[in-house]
């Protein structure tokens, strides 16, 4: 079995490419800490969606600095340096991607296309558009079973029954 999961933050934004049959591919690296104290190195993975997922909607999310987790199946790919020299890379052809956390610099997130409407406006116009959920609608008693008025309780002198 051959299955990789990290959390790591993406190096560039996302690239959207098609292949020669059609099939889209966005592709992204993202770093990963490896090791721990003086050990400490950073792993750059080749990550790649593939399909109607590369086509989705949160690939605009995928920007540089987001914090991201993935897994997936690892593998190598070899390719030539500027100074001719053999490289190698890994690869990580993704079966899940998680949105793990907000930027680095703490800048607020921005897709790169706004979409119709934000999410908040949606909540806040269903908001004002139901009634308040701690009072009964309109025409209706709401009193629980067994509840008495309020002002019958005023007498704290008696004795606790048990």
């Amino acid at each position: 079995m051959n299955v990789f999961t990290g959390i790591g933050r993406i190096g560039r934004d996302v690239e959207v490419r098609s292949t020669q049959n059609g099939t889209a591919v966005a592709g992204f690296p993202v770093a990963v800490d490896v090791g721990y104290g003086d050990n400490k190195s950073t792993l750059w993975l080749d990550c790649a969606l593939f399909g109607k997922r590369a086509e989705g909607g949160v690939v605009q999310y995928l920007t540089k600095g987001q914090q991201v987790g993935v897994t997936g199946e690892l593998g190598t790919r070899q390719f030539q340096k500027n100074d001719g020299s053999q490289g190698f890379a890994v690869t990580l052809r993704l079966n899940d991607l998680t949105l793990a956390g907000s930027q680095q610099s703490g800048q607020q997130q921005q897709p790169r296309q706004q979409p119709q409407q934000q999410p908040q406006q949606n909540y806040q116009q269903a908001q004002q558009q139901r009634p308040p959920q701690n009072q009964p609608p309109q025409g209706q008693q709401h009193q629980a079973y067994g509840a008495t008025d309020p002002g019958q309780h005023d007498d704290f002198d008696s004795e606790i029954p048990f």
